[in-house]
């Protein structure tokens, strides 16, 4: 499993640097704009601290890949991103990766921790969450109906697409666009769209 996650850690953060553009842009709508050029920052260091790290272990790696976000996007996205891999790499420790029932447990605890590290987001609050939660569970549920990886990570871009449009027409009630009220109507918050642009990726990496 080392190996390919390496591999997919890189094709992730290869798309969410070319995407900085569109996330700021985004960002600039609803927040300070930051959001692009955080992920940008955090995601080029991942590159960085993984060099020669392709024989570590799932757990090692997602580890780095914590610690390195912390603390090069700083603020609030960094924490929730952290916490997310820091769960992820804790959760390797604890089931067999090797199975379909063992990955799904790492990603829900990945879920969970950015889920709390938000101020307990869940769905509906127009944040990452809203696209995060539906991709992490329509991946689970392709996979435990015998489809494909490739499978399960397009399963994944439908429903965290479907998820981040839904924040169009919502009404922020997390973080700095919650401070616009009705103004955040009519906008889609970046930090969904973040987590569309994670799994293409993913899904071109398994194709």
């Amino acid at each position: 499993m080392a190996k390919t996650l390496y591999g997919a850690i890189i094709a992730v953060s290869e798309a969410i640097i070319e995407a900085e553009p569109v996330l700021t842009e985004l960002d600039s709508a609803l927040g300070d704009g930051d959001c692009g050029m955080g992920l940008k920052t955090g995601f080029s260091e991942v590159i960085k601290t993984l060099q020669g790290a392709e024989g570590d272990s799932a757990q090692d790696l997602l580890k780095k890949i914590a610690k390195t976000l912390i603390a090069s996007i700083g603020g609030t996205s960094g924490a929730i991103y952290g916490t997310a891999f820091m769960r992820m790499a804790a959760m390797c420790g604890k089931v067999d990766t090797g199975t379909v029932e063992g990955v799904s447990q790492v990603l829900i605890a990945g879920l969970e921790g950015a889920k709390m590290r938000g101020e307990d987001t869940k769905i509906g609050d127009k944040t990452m969450i809203d696209a995060y939660e539906p991709a992490v569970y329509a991946f689970k549920e392709a996979r435990e109906a015998g489809k494909s990886v490739g499978e399960a990570c397009t399963a994944a871009v439908a429903a965290a697409q479907a998820g981040s449009d839904s924040t169009i027409d919502m009404i922020a009630k997390k973080g700095r666009a919650s401070y616009l009220g009705e103004r955040s109507k009519g906008h889609r918050d970046a930090g969904s769209y973040g987590i569309v642009v994670i799994c293409k990726a993913l899904e071109a990496y398994y194709a």
